[in-house]
């Protein structure tokens, strides 16, 4: 993905949750950037504009935190893209102009319109459970491995 900081930032989050035991998914941020290795501040600000999306639920005060909203099979990578601002540049031009399209395309349109749905198709199969699947595997393959 052509990740900005809050976006990789967001899916080690949600990750994260997502990796949660059945009836613990509500989490603290401070429990989640110690867990991921992310500074607080600012993946509080993260989560916040996704719990603003739905992507996830918030409850303040104690006892309060954050828990995926829907099931992780049901939250993509480009939703979570979305959320930030990331898909915006899905729909720019690739060599910068103000105008481009079919009619009046720059030299990189039409490979740039292939590889934009090619991506998009791509986030959008991509999902926070394949993630926590893949992540999950990774460590018991460490595990194993340091055995």
């Amino acid at each position: 993905m052509f990740y900005s900081v809050a976006s990789g930032y967001a899916v080690r989050a949600l990750t994260y949750l997502a990796l949660r035991p059945e009836g613990e998914e509500r989490c603290l941020v401070r429990d989640i950037a110690e867990a991921t290795e992310l500074p607080q501040h600012f993946l509080g600000k993260v989560l916040q504009d996704l719990a603003r999306a739905g992507v996830l639920n918030s409850w303040k005060g104690p006892g309060g935190g954050f828990s995926l909203a829907r099931p992780a099979a049901e939250i993509s990578l480009y939703a979570i893209a979305e959320v930030l601002g990331e898909t915006d540049q899905l729909n720019r031009c690739a060599v910068g102009f103000a105008e481009c399209s079919d009619e009046r395309p720059c030299t990189l349109h039409h490979e740039w319109t292939a590889v934009r749905s090619r991506l998009r198709d791509y986030l959008a199969d991509i999902t926070l459970a394949q993630l926590a699947d893949a992540v999950f595997t990774k460590r018991a393959l460490l595990t194993e491995e340091s055995t």
